[in-house]
């Protein structure tokens, strides 16, 4: 380039000069000295040609990084989502999605890589990176659950409801039953005790009016063994299967009598009788 410069300056000041008379008689050797200027300067540029080194492969321009996939990705029935693209060779990746543990892969000999996202319930977003010689690409991408998965989780899920509310209603059955017995067994127990407290009052009453009845029948015989002798030779009435003596004929002890007999007083205390009640 710097060679045809000195030319096209040289060709111009030779054409300014040539209009001129005086410089007719220098032509010759004017232009002997333009002709070795312009052969100096070709072999001055082959020089360089020759000279200028070949470019190394550092000075080579690297390519460029990049992450080529599609941007929303389904799942499938069963609710997996397979992320898949290509990159550079072995280029490391990272994948961050929403509502997933992350995780990394390496792309193979051909670029190519692949991500699979397992019982993806709901659509989501995630993002994408590889890193490949010291450079990096980010790409955002979204997946979207697969309806017929959706559907499928919700079933499970209502199924897991009607269980639930089978298993609370079937405990519920069993604790009024449990409660039932209880309460049964309560009352048994009660009925029970209630039953033995009215058996000891009874008898307590018993035991206390025998014990009464027995004072009262140690106080008659007191007072009978206490009574003067010609009372003991005093007639009384008494029936054949009774257990008192009468001194009145006409007590109430033998209106349901069938028949009286008179004995002495000491002969009916022999037998064993004692004095009527209402007498």
């Amino acid at each position: 380039m710097i060679e045809l410069v000195f030319i096209f300056i040289f060709l111009g000041i030779l054409t300014f000069f040539a209009k001129k008379t005086s410089f007719k008689k220098g032509m010759p050797l004017f232009l002997a000295i333009g002709m070795v200027a312009i052969i100096l300067a070709g072999c001055s540029a082959s020089d360089d040609e020759l000279t200028k080194e070949e470019p190394t492969a550092t000075q080579e321009k690297a390519p460029k990084l990049s992450i080529k996939s599609e941007g929303t990705f389904q799942s499938d029935e069963n609710g997996t989502v397979t992320i898949s693209g290509k990159t550079k060779p072995t280029a490391e990746l990272t994948l961050v999605a929403t509502g997933q543990p992350n995780q990394t892969t390496t792309s193979d000999a051909k670029g190519n890589f692949s991500f699979a996202l397992t019982e993806v319930p709901n659509d989501g977003t995630a993002t994408l990176t590889t890193t490949w010689k010291s450079q990096n690409e980010t790409k955002n991408i979204t997946y979207q659950a697969n309806p017929a998965y959706k559907a499928k989780l919700a079933k499970i899920e209502q199924e897991k409801q009607v269980a639930e509310a089978k298993r609370i209603e079937a405990e519920k059955k069993e604790q009024e039953r449990l409660a039932t017995e209880a309460a049964k067994a309560k009352r048994v127990e009660d009925a029970r005790i209630a039953e033995e407290n009215r058996k000891a009052e009874a008898k307590r009453i018993a035991d206390q009016q025998a014990a009464a009845q027995k004072e009262a029948e140690q106080r008659r015989q007191a007072a009978t063994e206490q009574q003067p002798a010609d009372n003991q030779g005093k007639m009384v009435y008494i029936t054949a299967t009774g257990k008192r003596y009468h001194f009145n004929q006409n007590c109430r002890g033998l209106n349901n009598s069938n028949g009286e007999t008179q004995v002495t007083l000491s002969d009916a205390q022999s037998r064993g009788l004692t004095k009527c009640k209402f007498e």
